[in-house]
């Protein structure tokens, strides 16, 4: 939610954008105008770098999906789920023994056994 809420500032931010003449006033000429040209442009670079046409991205971001026309155009799915996050591993205590390090899910409380490393679960970012 928040990277849309960014997206959507970002594009009203940029579209007040104009040229500014020297004495600081803004002059409505001196902006370029976009051209069929481009927006080709534009098209390719997106294609290019992640294989989705913008129309692809505008629908995905409108349905919340992974959407591409070159992958339907190979005969798989135009839109397929978002792959969910990994589960985060597991939080980890060594000990040191007489030959290699032996590792638990939980603290291991001998009294002779001495905690070498101990590796947290990560915890999510939200």
């Amino acid at each position: 939610m928040i990277g849309r809420v960014t997206a959507l500032v970002g594009i009203v931010a940029v579209a007040g954008c104009a040229w500014v003449e020297s004495g600081g006033t803004l002059n409505p000429n001196l902006r370029p105008r976009p051209t069929f040209y481009t927006f080709m442009q534009l098209e390719a670079l997106s294609l290019i770098n992640t294989h989705k046409t913008v129309g692809d991205h505008i629908i995905g971001w409108i349905t919340d999906k992974d959407c591409s026309s070159p992958r339907a155009e190979r005969g798989d799915a135009y839109c397929m789920e978002v792959p969910g996050r990994p589960t985060p591993p597991p939080q980890v205590y060594c000990y040191s023994t007489l030959a290699r390090p032996t590792c638990y899910s939980q603290p291991y409380n001998e009294g002779n056994d001495r905690l070498i490393g101990f590796v947290p679960a990560s915890t999510p970012i939200r």
